[in-house]
C-alpha cells in the first residue's frame, strides 16, 4: 500500500537582520527536506500578519532586540527557532555562535603573534555584544591578561559628527599600550577601528592589530587594510537551526535556553599579519623566517641568523611567542600554502617548492598537522566560498 505523500511544510523566514549566507543554509535545508520556504520577511520590515504555515525561523535582533519582530512571532504562536540571544528570554529555542569559542580563537590568534595587550570594541551592554565581551575578558583573565574596554563613541547622522567619532576613537586608541590586539564585535565595528587608526596615524597591524568577527568578505576584503576575522559559518548555522525547527514542528521538546554553535576558525589578513616581540634576537629570527620560508631552512639555520645558542633561542621563543622555532617556520609556510591554494592553480608539488618543502608528500604532512581538510578540500571549499561571496 502506497502511503499518501506528506504535505509540504511551510516555514517563514522572519529576520530582523539579514545575511545571504544564512539564507543559503536555510534554502539548502528546505530543498533537501521538501519545505516551502517563505522569504517574504527575509529582507523586509513589512510584517506578514496572519501568515499561516508550520513554523518560523526568526532572528529577533542583531545587537538589539527588535520588539516588533518579537510581537509578530508571539502573535503567530507557531513553533519557532531564533538565530539570536533574545529568543531564550521568551522560551524559544535559540542558536547563536559560541562566545567562548570566539574568545578562544581570538586569544590564540593574538598569542601566536606575540601580543600581550588586548582590547574589546565596543564596550556595550546590549546582550549580543556583552556576552562576546565578557567571554573575551574571562578567557584572557585566565592567562593573567587584562582587556581594555573601548567605549562605542556613537556618532550622529551628519558628516561632522562621524569624523569626530573616528577622531575620538583614534585618540582613545593612542592612549592604550602597544602593540595592541583589538577584538571587535563584528567586521563592521572592526572597520571603525581601522578608520580611527588611519585618522590618528596608528599603524595597522604594527601598532594595533584588528580582528573582526563574521568574516564577511564583502567587508573584510574591500578595505585598504584587509581585515582578519573569526569566521562564522552562517550557512551551517542556519542549516542547523532548520534541523532544530523540524524537530519542534514534530512536537519534540528542544533544550531550553541558548544552544552554542562553533566557529570555523580565523581567516588571517593584513590587519593582524604581525609578530610582536620586544626580544631583539627573537625578532631577528622571526624576520629571517619570514624572508626565507621559501627555502629549505630548519632550526639550525634560524639559530645561525642570530647571536644566541640553540637552547637559548628555543627558550626565548617559548617565553615570548609561546611556540617553538620549528612551529614558527611551519606557521609561516602554512599561511603561504593556504594563499597559493586559493589564489593559484599550482600543483601541490609546485606549491611545496614555493614554500621550501621537498614535495607534495611533505606539504600534506605540514598541512595535516593543523587542518582537518586535505589541501585539495581546502582549495575547493575556499574557492566555493569566494564564488558565493561575489555572487
Amino acid at each position: 500500500m502506497i502511503k499518501p505523500a506528506q504535505p509540504r511544510r511551510s516555514v517563514l523566514l522572519a529576520l530582523a537582520w539579514y545575511d545571504y549566507r544564512a539564507h543559503i543554509g536555510a534554502s539548502r535545508y528546505a530543498l533537501e527536506h521538501g519545505w516551502h520556504l517563505d522569504a517574504t520577511m527575509a529582507q523586509s520590515n513589512e510584517f506578514a500578519h496572519g501568515w499561516q504555515g508550520d513554523g518560523i525561523l526568526c532572528k529577533l535582533g542583531c545587537t538589539k532586540l527588535h520588539p516588533d519582530y518579537l510581537n509578530f512571532v508571539q502573535d503567530l504562536g507557531l513553533p519557532a527557532v531564533d538565530l539570536s540571544v533574545f529568543g531564550q528570554d521568551i522560551g524559544l529555542p535559540s542558536l547563536e555562535f559560541d562566545p567562548f569559542d570566539i574568545a578562544f580563537k581570538a586569544r590564540d590568534h593574538f598569542f601566536e603573534r606575540g601580543l600581550h595587550h588586548f582590547a574589546f570594541f565596543p564596550d556595550d551592554n546590549n546582550p549580543p555584544i556583552r556576552i562576546r565581551k565578557d567571554a573575551f575578558v574571562k578567557t584572557l583573565a585566565k592567562e593573567d591578561h587584562d582587556v581594555h574596554l573601548i567605549p562605542p563613541f556613537l556618532n550622529q547622522d551628519n558628516e561632522k559628527a562621524w569624523q569626530q567619532t573616528a577622531q575620538d576613537l583614534g585618540e582613545h586608541l593612542q592612549k592604550l599600550p602597544r602593540p595592541l590586539g583589538v577584538l571587535c564585535f563584528s567586521d563592521e565595528w572592526g572597520l571603525k577601528v581601522l578608520e580611527a587608526c588611519q585618522r590618528v596615524g596608528l599603524n595597522v597591524p604594527e601598532d594595533v592589530a584588528v580582528l573582526g568577527i563574521n568574516n564577511n568578505t564583502l567587508v573584510c576584503e574591500s578595505l585598504s587594510t584587509p581585515l582578519s576575522s573569526v569566521m562564522l559559518d552562517m550557512e551551517a548555522w542556519a542549516y542547523e537551526a532548520c534541523r532544530m525547527l523540524d524537530l519542534a514542528m514534530d512536537g519534540k521538546e528542544l533544550p531550553a535556553g541558548l544552544t552554542p554553535f562553533p566557529t570555523a576558525g580565523v581567516v588571517t589578513r593584513r590587519s593582524t599579519d604581525v609578530v610582536a616581540t620586544d626580544h631583539p634576537e627573537v625578532a631577528k629570527a622571526v624576520a629571517f623566517i619570514a624572508a626565507n620560508y621559501h627555502k629549505p631552512i630548519g632550526v639550525d639555520d634560524v639559530v645561525e641568523a642570530t647571536r644566541m645558542t640553540r637552547p637559548g633561542l628555543k627558550r626565548a621563543f617559548s617565553k615570548n611567542l609561546r611556540r617553538s622555532i620549528r612551529e614558527e617556520i611551519q606557521r609561516v609556510r602554512l599561511r603561504h600554502i593556504k594563499r597559493l591554494l586559493i589564489e593559484t592553480d599550482y600543483t601541490l608539488d609546485t606549491i611545496a617548492t614555493e614554500v621550501g618543502l621537498a614535495g607534495a608528500r611533505q606539504l600534506h604532512q605540514t598541512f595535516n598537522r593543523v587542518e582537518t581538510l586535505t589541501p585539495r578540500q581546502y582549495r575547493l571549499q575556499h574557492r566555493n566560498d569566494e564564488k558565493i561571496s561575489r555572487a
